[in-house]
């Protein structure tokens, strides 16, 4: 396998699990609508591109790799919802 199918294969597989991800977060209900949303979106176009894997053209390529840049930089988001432990009751002892 040459070092561009090697790259290819990383990136698919990179992608597939990413995808995954999203899935989980846009069939949910526990969480938020702005987050289900962007990632229905993402798994739809996943969806899309799985058609054209090992024949696609350069331009099926490119989306591919910026599916997979624009599902990484939304994933962050995740962090951000403030979430809680089940008991806060010891909110005041140490993070570690």
């Amino acid at each position: 396998m040459t070092s561009n199918e090697s790259k290819n294969e990383v990136e698919v597989m990179v992608l597939s699990d990413l995808a995954a991800i999203c899935r989980k977060l846009a069939e949910n209900s526990i969480v938020p609508e702005t987050l289900r949303a962007p990632a229905r979106e993402f798994v739809a176009e996943f969806d899309w591109l799985v058609q054209f894997r090992d024949k696609g053209t350069a331009t099926e390529h490119y989306y591919g790799e910026m599916l997979l840049t624009k599902i990484a930089r939304f994933l962050p988001r995740i962090v951000e919802l403030q979430a809680w432990p089940a008991d806060s009751s010891n909110l005041d002892g140490p993070l570690l």
